[in-house]
């Protein structure tokens, strides 16, 4: 028994395994690297178990040179192996033994699996599964790769075959390709060093063995993931939790990194809901807070005992923190996010009240320096950046302490770089700091179990995309203080998600090695050029001319017999049993129309989050631009089965909503009037449209399906929806009812997002400025 132990245990992820486990993509993975070297073996010539322990009541010994397995009574008994401190991030290893059924047993089939603990919880990843065996000696290998830290990893082997013995030998883990960051390519601190800090969000996990090379190697700053916001730091009331954020700020002082504190005041389930509930003692205890002064004070004085803690304990040991996050609505009409905080205080004045205790409570510990920001996600689009610059102006004019803007920037690859950029011109004016806070740039990956042949060509144009947001970002440089990416590397990253297996948004992909994206930044004269792609012939439906206008009453009346109707059959997330909805359209001068009938048997709307609750959704771009995220008339309307309508639009000059809403027998119906500009409702305009089922059950989001757009992304860019041509009548076949077709041949029949991809329906149109990148001058 021989091992090969690494310099430290490591906490890991999977990133691929063999047969039925999650294959992710990666060039460097695709041609493993000629050497090879064993890291452990288990041959038991030494007539003990060695480190091999019982998964289950089982008795283990060696039996001729092999170890023997009896005594099974489910499936899942057998033998175990702890590779944890074996295998690093960013190998390709592959695992290999002799297995046989012990003379006297039965069984046909022999599995060999990982065991995996992380975060998320547990996990299994089969190396093999259920390869043929017999009392005969076989092989089984396969190939198996982690990505970020876990818990834990434990091999084992089993079979279906509750009661069989077997035998096992010559176990052998070999690296395939090498784990480890690449130490002769230029780290991006260097690169950027005379514009502005380069950051990564971050946890405990990402500080050890490769994960922590890479991250000391590229960036000198460093924002906690989630180790800094409310649960994580004051779980329950009055007792706080340092311990995972001072590792983080531990480690940033030690390798001479900046600290940006991420937050104090936000409005997700990351908020413990005792903030909104009276405490301990009242004599409502455990009740949920009202909107009166007393209860606005509990909160001010939660506020100050929060911020004051943190004040205390880090001082100047952070240089800016998130005051308050996402306190915008996506809904423009409505500005302010209507959430707890909302309520109780009765509008946006906890915001003023934040930055002010925030203030005081580190001024009180001589950290007067400390920047105090807000951000937020979306300040890219028109709507949203024009109501979170006003309120800052606002802030500003009373004297309130806010230092600087955060913009997430949560975009991919349609995003306007020109709307990215008129953000940072438009704040700039106010004369407040601004961070590009939580970057990455989805390249718009389809959902689990579709292919998607065009991987590669969406990295490549995710490196030139970064090359063009990166020349912006210099060219205001003056304006930026720091740009973090949401993540150390696309394993870690939030987008990435077992129902989405190839999103990749960052930097370095999951084996911790660079990605076009990063010679984008750092040597754009590397990159490929982007392949040729055809521009789509999207899916199109001919709008009616309506002879009278609908009333808008949830109710479906004789006008609405003249309309044309289309169905939400792409699936993004869930299955085939989701709500789903036939769509009726139709238009008259000053509005467009739709009439929702959805197909839902259990309505939810338990979700805190809007957007997981059971409701629809109308895209509309007057125009038909497809310029990229959202311009000044576009819009996103969101309209729940109890019609509570959660957006209005996102564009400054985009149309009323008028709505109404109806339970039916099979689900729901929705109906909308959307206000149509001058010029807009005429025969032949076109405008981009798309239309969405929301399924909500017991609080999550189980599924949605829309009618034409298969990426996902339709709440970020207009640049993936179908077109709405507005047409006195339909022509005879064309829609008549039925789904439109495509110049790809797309049908009534097609059933996903899988076919949209396959015909390319998927590939993203990219209408942006392009840049030079001018590096070195």
């Amino acid at each position: 028994m021989n091992d090969r132990p690494r310099d430290r245990q490591r906490r890991l992820r999977t990133l691929a395994a063999g047969t039925g486990a999650l294959l992710l993509a990666s060039l460097a993975f695709a041609q493993p690297a000629a050497a090879q070297d064993v890291v452990h073996t288990s041959d038991f010539e030494d007539g003990t178990v060695g480190a091999w322990a019982p998964r289950g009541p089982v008795t283990l010994a060696v039996e001729d040179g092999a170890l023997l397995t009896t005594g099974r009574s489910a499936d899942w008994h057998g033998p175990s192996f702890d590779l944890t401190g074996l295998v690093a991030p960013g190998g390709l290893y592959e695992i290999a033994l002799k297995v046989r059924f012990a003379d006297d047993s039965a069984g046909e089939l022999l599995t060999a699996t990982v065991q995996r603990e992380d975060a998320a919880g547990t996990s299994y990843d089969s190396v093999v599964y259920q390869a043929p065996a017999s009392t005969e000696w076989t092989e089984l290998s396969g190939q198996y790769s982690i990505a970020s830290p876990a818990d834990a990893l434990t091999f084992y082997v089993e079979s279906p075959t509750v009661d069989a013995s077997y035998l096992i030998d010559d176990f052998t883990v070999t690296e395939l390709t090498p784990p480890g960051v690449e130490h002769d390519i230029p780290s991006l601190k260097d690169v950027l060093a005379d514009d502005f800090r380069i950051g990564a969000a971050v946890d405990p996990r990402d500080l050890t063995g490769p994960s922590g090379e890479l991250l000391g190697k590229h960036f000198n700053q460093i924002t906690a993931e989630n180790h800094m916001k409310p649960d994580a730091i004051q779980p329950t009331e009055g007792t706080f939790t340092f311990d995972a954020a001072d590792e983080l700020v531990d480690y940033a002082e030690a390798n001479g990194m900046e600290v940006y504190g991420h937050t104090f005041l936000w409005h997700t389930s990351q908020v413990p809901e005792w903030w909104f509930q009276y405490p301990a003692g009242h004599p409502k205890a455990g009740e949920p807070l009202g909107d009166s002064d007393e209860d606005r004070q509990i909160m001010t004085d939660r506020l100050e005992a929060h911020i004051g803690a943190l004040a205390e304990h880090y001082g100047d040991r952070i240089w800016a923190w998130d005051v308050v996050n996402e306190v915008i609505s996506d809904n423009n009409a409505e500005v302010y996010r209507h959430s707890r905080w909302y309520e109780i205080f009765d509008g946006p004045d906890y915001v003023y009240e934040a930055f002010r205790i925030a203030r005081e409570q580190f001024d009180a510990v001589g950290a007067t320096d400390v920047k105090l920001y807000i951000n937020d996600y979306g300040t890219e689009n028109p709507g949203k950046r024009d109501n979170l610059y006003n309120l800052v102006e606002d802030m500003l004019a009373a004297g309130v302490p806010v230092d600087g803007v955060g913009h997430q920037t949560h975009i991919n690859l349609n995003t306007s770089i020109d709307q990215v950029e008129q953000t940072l011109d438009k704040f700039a004016g106010l004369g407040v700091l601004q961070s590009v806070t939580e970057l990455d740039i989805a390249i718009g990956a389809p959902g689990e179990g579709v292919e998607f042949p065009e991987l590669e060509a969406r990295l490549v144009e995710q490196g030139h995309y970064y090359r063009d947001l990166f020349a912006m970002y210099r060219e205001h440089a003056d304006q930026l203080e720091s740009v973090t990416v949401w993540g150390l590397h696309d394993g870690r990253s939030w987008l990435r998600s077992e129902t989405r297996p190839l999103e990749a948004p960052l930097l370095f992909g999951d084996d911790l090695r660079s990605k076009w994206a990063y010679w984008g930044i750092v040597d754009p004269t590397r990159l490929p050029e982007v392949p040729d792609t055809e521009t789509p012939e999207f899916a199109r439906v001919q709008v009616p001319l309506a002879d009278a206008a609908p009333a808008i009453d949830g109710e479906r009346e004789a006008a609405w017999d003249e309309a044309n109707t289309v169905a939400t059959d792409v699936v993004i997330e869930g299955d085939e049993s989701g709500a789903k909805a036939d769509v009726s359209l139709m238009w008259d001068e000053g509005a467009l129309y739709a009439l929702f009938e959805v197909t839902d048997p259990q309505l939810d709307e338990s979700s805190v989050n809007p957007w997981e609750q059971d409701s629809v959704e109308l895209f509309l771009s007057p125009g038909n631009a497809r310029e990229g995220g959202y311009g000044d008339a576009d819009g996103q309307y969101r309209v729940s089965f109890t019609n509570a309508v959660s957006l209005g639009g996102n564009g400054p000059d985009s149309g009323e909503l008028t709505s109404a809403a109806a339970v039916t027998d099979t689900g729901y119906r929705v109906e909308v009037a959307l206000t149509l500009a001058e010029g807009q409702g005429v025969v032949g305009a076109e405008h981009g449209l798309e239309l969405q089922v929301n399924d909500g059950t017991d609080g999550a989001r189980t599924g949605v399906r829309t009618w034409y757009d298969p990426t996902g992304l339709s709440w970020n860019t207009n640049a993936n929806w179908g077109i709405a041509e507005l047409v006195e009548e339909v022509d005879e076949g064309d829609g008549g009812g039925k789904l439109p077709t495509t110049g790809l041949g797309l049908t009534v029949a097609f059933a996903g997002a899988a076919v949209l991809a396959l015909a390319g329906a998927a590939t993203l149109v990219t209408v942006r400025r392009r840049r030079a990148a001018a590096w070195g001058e």
